[in-house]
């Protein structure tokens, strides 16, 4: 059965890049538990790392900044997270690129405990991020502003990961948090009230991106591509495998209820992309706001390995 499975691998990747590649030992890192990660578990879990020749080890690290680090020390190779912290060090000049972006929509809702029924009542209250600069704390200043509160006019207080701020809010140390599913239903299941969906106001933001080197390019760029086209058949059985889908978002999670698993799937699915591109749109509301650059939103990502996948038919080839 194994020699069954090599040899048309081996038979491909020798198609694509002319010789027989070799495994080749990378760590990859993602940084949280919410849904939009689920992408990359379902990519690791269906062994689709392995089938492009790349024996991976998949890493949980908190905190953005953690994990550009990281990146830029060569201990990870590619970082699965939200565009924040990634386009806050290419605006300072890190030889850092974004090369996918497989979720571009803002996935968060703000909850709050007692007392807090509109978006208004959190003006001079405390909000629970998992960490100050971070994706939740951009998400709630774009749906303050847009709902007319002030993002100034609300206190932020860094608290952790998804159960330590529901916790917050629960116990009244905070007014509100934003959480993605599975977090956002298991925390409106527990009694807490939802007072904005984001994915509702259709924000256009790189929530889910690839931060890699600027080498992924160039000198690694044989390595990154069948990265990509492992991610990209990935995101073809993400789509079209729900059960795989709520069983990677159970594993990593650790949310068992099956009614919120599958709730969370179809909450992502209907706004995840077939081919990974990074948009305009979306990274035009991801500039640096604190820290203002002179750069264009275009250069802060690379969509040409993923169109060499497109034009050379590999992505029609795995959508079969």
């Amino acid at each position: 059965m194994r020699k069954g499975l090599v040899v048309p691998t081996l038979c491909l990747l020798t198609f694509l890049f002319g010789a027989v590649v070799q495994a080749q030992n990378l760590r990859i890192s993602y940084s949280g538990v919410s849904g939009q990660n689920n992408v990359i578990w379902v990519t690791y879990e269906a062994g689709l790392f392995k089938k492009y020749g790349l024996n991976t080890e998949m890493l949980m690290i908190a905190g953005g900044v953690t994990n550009i680090q990281a990146l830029m020390a060569g201990e990870i190779a590619f970082v699965y997270q939200g565009a924040a912290s990634p386009v806050q060090a290419i605006a300072q000049n890190a030889d850092l690129t974004i090369i996918a972006t497989t979720y571009g929509l803002m996935p968060y809702g703000i909850v709050s405990g007692k007392g807090i029924q509109t978006a208004a009542d959190l003006k001079g209250k405390r909000v629970a991020v998992s960490r100050i600069g971070g994706i939740e704390e951009t998400a709630i200043r774009i749906a303050l502003d847009k709902l007319g509160v002030g993002a100034r006019n609300v206190t932020f207080i860094q608290t952790g990961a998804d159960p330590v701020r529901v916790a917050a809010v629960e116990s009244g140390a905070a007014s509100a948090a934003a959480l993605a599913p599975p977090g956002l239903f298991g925390a409106t299941a527990r009694g807490l009230n939802l007072l904005t969906d984001l994915g509702a106001l259709k924000i256009r933001y790189p929530t889910s991106v690839i931060s890699a080197r600027r080498t992924a390019l160039t000198t690694e760029r044989p390595m990154a591509k069948r990265f990509l086209m492992a991610l990209t058949e990935g995101l073809h059985v993400y789509r079209s495998n729900k059960t795989l889908g709520m069983q990677a978002m159970q594993k990593y999670t650790k949310q068992t209820n099956p009614e919120i698993l599958s709730q969370s799937y179809d909450y992502f699915i209907k706004n995840t992309p077939t081919v990974p591109l990074s948009e305009l749109a979306a990274f035009e509301n991801a500039m640096p706001t604190d820290k203002p650059t002179d750069r264009k939103p275009q250069s802060f990502y690379d969509n040409s390995i993923l169109e060499e996948l497109v034009n050379e038919g590999f992505v029609k080839k795995v959508a079969r």
